[in-house]
């Protein structure tokens, strides 16, 4: 069979003897590709260590962990007519500062004064009928029935001026307008939700004062009003990191459009998780301390949440501590120009400082490895298989039959 094989390869390159260059091409070519593979050669990084002297200072080491998420106002209030009527006017814009107890909006009242005005005419007959009791030595039970007859009435009065007072629509907080969605002539129907609450999940808001209720829909608001000097951050923290930190917490903030770092507070931290990608995470809001300048609604927020902090502690560069064989750490202090191995006890680490509470002293000089690392090339000789000469078919030959490098032969494949 492989008798067969040979003759046959060779009265092919007879008949064809441009064949014979190819042949000859391909094995040059596979002897330069074989040459640069038998002498490439891989040289590892390189790792030269060094020593600097180090003075030991006092500092301070925090841990913390990250988390990111988005900026809110404290309050957010979402405020609707709790009575039925007609829109008489609408007295602020979408953006206006208020203050508390401005009035926003109003429906009309002329109803509403009227049930007033006969609320309290009852009142002042069924105490009269109460007086008259009193001074003519009525029964006990006709004076009970009057008296209640009169605590009636005024409930009622009360009543009545409260449904006159919803007709009044006021701001219950200093802040801006974020969205109206009342216009004049519009009839209302007045809504018998009382729900307050604060941004997101955050801090609680203070109820409409009188004038309408607050719900906690933004969508379905007639009037919303946003706190514009307090300030919330809603981040999330995963599931590895949340059991580290408490509420009260202190919270450092990068917040997109103010160029100084903003202070928090741990607020509140949730117990039902979510899950994105298989990784369970948790909501944190975050108390914004002061009023910082330069915040928006929806502002991006990278905190960083710290768990533990010590300040005025001796700390030194963790590169620079050993350990003994026994478990301990040293560090290699100069003394007098000598280097001397000094035992220490360590505390907190983090961001490549490390607490010593024990064995050294703010002034004390102590060596700092340094670790260079030269990062080696690949070399290789040999040469380039060049190109292939062009033969009839082009782009590596289309022969009759099969291929050899995109090129195909009579009756089958050369080495394929």
């Amino acid at each position: 069979m492989k008798s067969t094989l040979r003759k046959s390869t060779s009265r092919r390159l007879r008949a064809h003897p441009w064949l014979t260059g190819i042949v000859v091409a391909v094995v040059v070519a596979a002897a330069g590709i074989g040459s640069y593979f038998a002498t490439r050669s891989d040289s590892p990084a390189a790792a030269t260590t060094t020593t600097t002297t180090s003075t030991v200072s006092t500092g301070t080491v925090k841990q913390s962990v990250s988390a990111t998420g988005t900026l809110a106002p404290a309050k957010d209030e979402s405020l609707n007519f709790s009575v039925s009527g007609t829109v008489t006017s609408v007295k602020v814009k979408v953006g206006q500062k208020v203050t508390k107890g401005q009035t926003l909006a109003t429906v009309e009242s002329a109803s509403l004064a009227a049930s007033v005005a006969q609320a309290k005419s009852t009142v002042a007959s069924d105490k009269a009928r109460v007086s008259d009791d009193e001074n003519n030595s009525a029964s006990d039970t006709q004076l009970a029935a009057d008296k209640a007859a009169l605590a009636a009435a005024n409930n009622q009065l009360a009543s009545a001026q409260d449904q006159l007072a919803s007709a009044t629509m006021t701001s219950p907080i200093n802040g801006a307008v974020a969205a109206v969605s009342l216009t004049v002539g519009e009839s209302v129907s007045g809504s018998s939700s009382s729900s307050s609450s604060g941004a997101s999940t955050g801090g609680a808001s203070t109820s409409g004062l009188g004038a309408a209720t607050s719900t906690s829909s933004t969508s379905s608001a007639q009037i919303e009003v946003i706190s514009t000097n307090s300030w919330i951050a809603n981040v999330t923290v995963d599931a590895t990191s949340v059991g580290l930190i408490k509420t009260g917490d202190q919270a450092q903030l990068t917040i997109t459009g103010a160029s100084d770092t903003i202070y928090a507070t741990i607020d509140s931290i949730g117990l039902v998780s979510s899950s994105t990608s298989g990784t369970a995470s948790y909501p944190v809001v975050l108390d914004i301390t002061g009023s910082p300048a330069g915040l928006h609604d929806g502002a991006s927020v990278t905190a960083t949440l710290i768990y533990k902090q010590v300040a005025n502690v001796v700390v030194v560069s963790t590169l620079a501590l050993h350990r003994t064989s026994a478990g301990g750490q040293y560090v290699n202090k100069l003394v007098n120009g000598k280097t001397v191995q000094t035992t220490v006890r360590v505390g907190l680490s983090s961001g490549g400082q490390t607490q010593i509470t024990s064995g050294l002293a703010a002034g004390d000089k102590i060596l700092v490895p340094q670790i260079r690392r030269t990062t080696g090339g690949r070399t290789g000789t040999g040469t380039n298989g060049g190109t292939l000469p062009s033969f009839p078919g082009g782009g590596g030959g289309n022969f009759p039959g099969g291929g050899l490098g995109g090129g195909n032969f009579p009756g089958g494949g050369l080495g394929g």
